[in-house]
């Protein structure tokens, strides 16, 4: 097979990892998400995962507090440097709160690294970056998100 045919189906492997990952989130299966992630895969959320296990648990941990997630991918930008890749993509998830039923909107940007392992994509590495939310009561997140690079920080 040729280089570019070779490419062309690397990306298509890689964005297909992210919109596995994202639908088992969505569908509440934190498990089915970590095993997107090599063995040694490392999860960013907030603190520091490695691990499908820990990966898993940490998931299970947030998606507790949701009834139901809807997450949205764009501007998905894959770099390939042989069997490891790099992207950066942009998400906005919307959120059922479980407390309150309330919706909770968010806005990031995921940076990821894959690596290629016995001729299937998985994570090496997602980072989990936010860029702003609209809580429940339509108010603004408490904390500031660390947005997008190169914008003024409020």
């Amino acid at each position: 097979m040729d280089k570019a045919a070779q490419e062309l189906l690397d990306f298509r492997a890689i964005e297909q990892v992210m919109v596995r990952y994202a639908d088992r989130i969505d569908a509440n299966d934190h498990e089915g998400a970590a095993a997107c992630f090599s063995e040694d895969g490392v999860g960013k959320y907030w603190g520091e995962f490695k691990g499908r296990k820990a990966i898993a648990d940490r998931l299970e941990k947030i998606l507790l507090a949701f009834t139901l997630t809807s997450h949205h991918l764009s501007n998905v930008n894959i770099k390939l440097d042989g069997d490891k890749a790099t992207s950066l993509s942009y998400v906005y998830a919307y959120h059922r709160m479980a407390d309150s039923g309330e919706p909770m909107h968010y806005w990031g940007r995921w940076v990821d690294s894959f690596v290629r392992v016995d001729g299937e994509w998985f994570f090496a590495e997602k980072e989990v970056v936010g860029i702003d939310s609209i809580e429940p009561g339509g108010k603004e997140k408490d904390h500031v998100q660390p947005g997008h690079p190169g914008r003024i920080k409020r």
